[in-house]
């Protein structure tokens, strides 16, 4: 025995293992990314409601999405979770906050709240998101699947349910480009619910 209690057999094991250890090559960086505040183009605005009160959320979402890591598609029945690029915070919040942004901008207001926070100004319509898909094949298309109804905000009652299907196209197949898709093809959403918004009779004085 060595003078540590160790068998010399296996302290020569520890010692190989920590010089293998030591050699490794390094693990990949872990890089953080994020939806991003404003869509790859500024969305041309479709109408000026400066008086208009939207709530977004809240939102169903997949539990396979709702995780630190990026997750991408490799067949139609397999999921990679890339442990090396994962979401700054969480996709679920990101998805609520770009959604957001993009009906402001839409549609012309600045009173636009997300959920969880209640808005403090009269609220017209409550954006509701029940998200199927938002994944894809890098290189290839992120899809998306959802299913989203606006609620009057007076009565709670549902005045438009619709389905999204996007597919986007996905560049050259880095993560960027992945994310980036992913971003656009919720601008795509975005645009559909204010035009739908938009279309809609303005709420009754006193009805808000």
């Amino acid at each position: 025995m060595t003078p540590n209690g160790l068998g010399r057999p296996l302290l020569a094991a520890l010692l190989a293992a920590a010089l293998a250890a030591g050699c490794a090559p390094g693990r990949p960086k872990t890089r953080f990314f994020t939806l991003g505040t404003a869509a790859p183009e500024v969305p041309a605005a479709i109408a000026s409601r400066p008086d208009l009160g939207l709530a977004v959320g809240p939102i169903e979402f997949p539990r396979y999405l709702d995780r630190p890591e990026i997750v991408t598609r490799d067949g139609a029945h397999r999921l990679v979770l890339a442990n090396a690029n994962r979401w700054a915070g969480s996709l679920r919040s990101d998805v609520l906050r770009v959604v957001a942004d993009d009906l402001a901008a839409l549609l012309g207001t600045a009173r636009v709240t997300v959920f969880p926070n209640e808005p403090t100004f009269p609220l017209d319509y409550r954006i509701l998101v029940d998200l199927r898909e938002l994944e894809g094949v890098p290189g290839d298309a992120v899809v998306l699947r959802a299913r989203w109804t606006v609620v009057a905000g007076a009565t709670g009652r549902a005045v438009a349910v619709e389905e999204a299907h996007v597919v986007e196209p996905a560049g050259a197949g880095t993560i960027e480009d992945y994310v980036a898709a992913q971003r656009a093809a919720l601008g795509r959403m975005s645009r559909d619910i204010a035009t739908r918004i938009a279309g809609l009779p303005a709420p009754a004085v006193g009805a808000r």
